[in-house]
């Protein structure tokens, strides 16, 4: 993909991050995203599909993981504000990219691809919720979200699964030792996981982690 293109579809995500912030509207307790967390919205997302496109370049991968993209960037800003993550809109970003990936494996005879990734979605799924039952500290938004997580990467390969889901935790604590050394939460207090796992999975797929 050209420059001409990566600018384009950078537009593209900065013009999705904002249709998808005002959208947010139905989804938040407190509202909607302010301006300013809107405008944030728009240019991390528009920076993710730029480095998207760099990624994988023009094809059903691209519109799968700009999705996915889409979706994280506003479930992260909702779990920061609200610390939670909407189940409908973890399930609109299910549906959407296992769309695209269901497509791409019918036009590409990518079928192992998709099975591989649904399995993910799958275990990753049923892991979380074996922790949320056993330890506690993780809700029904993260139990959903993993399952997100699963599928996006599952379509890359087991060893990225592996990979963002450890780093995804090593950014959730590293996070929280930041914080505490700030003072900035109290030891006991709740910390949004949601972020730091779609981080880890985002760094995961951009810089092609998985061995």
């Amino acid at each position: 993909m050209n420059s001409l293109a990566l600018t384009g579809w950078a537009a593209a995500g900065a013009c999705v991050g904002v249709a998808v912030g005002m959208g947010s509207r139905a989804l938040m307790r407190t509202g909607t995203l302010s301006v300013g967390e809107q405008s944030v919205s728009a240019g991390v997302t528009a920076v993710l599909f730029g480095a998207l496109g760099w990624r994988f370049g023009w094809g059903l991968d691209l519109v799968a993981y700009s999705l996915f993209a889409a979706v994280g960037v506003v479930l992260a800003f909702i779990d920061v504000i609200e610390q939670r993550l909407p189940g409908a809109l973890i399930l609109a970003g299910v549906l959407t990219v296992g769309a695209s990936f269901s497509t791409r494996s019918v036009l590409a005879a990518a079928y192992a691809d998709l099975l591989r990734a649904v399995t993910a979605m799958l275990v990753l799924s049923a892991c979380y919720l074996v922790l949320a039952l056993a330890l506690g500290g993780l809700g029904a938004g993260d139990v959903k979200l993993a399952g997100l997580l699963g599928l996006v990467l599952g379509w890359q390969s087991w060893g990225a699964i592996l990979v963002g889901t450890v780093l995804g935790w090593l950014l959730a604590g590293i996070a929280r030792t930041l914080l505490r050394v700030a003072r900035r939460v109290s030891r006991d207090a709740p910390m949004p996981l949601g972020p730091c796992l779609l981080l880890g999975a985002a760094v995961t797929i951009l810089c092609d982690l998985a061995p």
